[in-house]
Formats: structure tokens, sequence, C-alpha cells
């Protein structure tokens, strides 16, 4: 609850406010997403995304977007991550670089990551008219986003 709270905060007063060339913003509360442990279950997580995007999209002015991109990233997240790792993992692992190979945990990252920016602006700009921004802002959002999260599991401590 605490790391809710705190991401949410960072996310509402830091990141939502930051927009690099127009187009990239990173939602750094997809991390917290992507790194809780192989055993949530669906709905857990999907709770959680909802949550998280309500409350940015309530201190963002943004109507239920960020709700819908964050769930349904949430939805997807396990089945990628079961494509992504082998059989032979416990169930209670944590995705991450101690877990799993860095290739894995970033191809997994950035597949989680791309289809939240994906339907986040795809709602957002709603046209096919802007197709161009749609791409930029997916890509620039998405590789702003990857560098948090290769920060983040670069300063990880091993435990």
């Amino acid at each position: 609850m605490r790391n809710f709270v705190l991401l949410s905060l960072v996310q509402v007063l830091i990141f939502s406010q930051i927009h690099v060339f127009g187009y990239a913003t990173a939602a750094i509360y997809t991390i917290y997403l992507i790194k809780l442990p192989r055993h949530t279950t669906k709905n857990e997580l999907m709770i959680w995304g909802f949550l998280f995007g309500l409350v940015t999209d309530m201190f963002c002015n943004t109507p239920g977007i960020h709700s819908a991109a964050a769930t349904a990233m949430a939805f997807f997240r396990n089945d990628i991550l079961a494509a992504l790792t082998h059989k032979g993992l416990s169930d209670d692992f944590t995705p991450g670089v101690k877990s799993i190979k860095w290739s894995v945990f970033m191809a997994y990252a950035v597949i989680c990551i791309s289809i939240f920016y994906i339907l986040l602006f795809t709602l957002e700009l709603f046209s096919i008219k802007y197709l161009s921004s749609l791409i930029l802002s997916t890509l620039g959002s998405t590789l702003l986003t990857m560098l948090f999260v290769a920060v983040t599991e670069f300063f990880t401590p091993k435990k």
C-alpha cells in the first residue's frame, strides 16, 4: 500500500507533468505492475492497474484512459510472462533481472509497456488522422519508461 501511494504521488506530481519533446511521458506506475510476483492473480493485477490508472486519471484530468490502458496491460501481463519464461520457474518468483535474464525481462517489459501506451494513445487521440503522433508518442513514451525500468533494475539490491 505504501508503494501504491508513493508511486501515485510521484506519477501525478512529477512524471505526468514532464513531456519530453512533446511526445514522451513516463508512466512509472507500470513498473510496479510488471514487478508484482508471478503468483499474483489476473484479477488482483487488474485491480492494481485500475487503481493506479484511476488515481492518475483523477489528478491529470484524463477521463479513464489511464485506467483502461493499465487494466488492459495487467490483463495480459501473466500470459506474456508465461510465454517468455521457461516452465521450470516457480510461481512465486518476482519478474526481474535477478530471477530471469536481462533480455527476457526487457522483452517482457517492452511488450507490457507497449500494450499500455498503444491503448493509452489510441484512446487519447481517437483518430487515424493522427497516426504519426500515435507512433511517435508510443515509441517515445515506451523508450522513456524502459529507461526507468532499466535504471530500477540496475539499482535494485540482490536479496
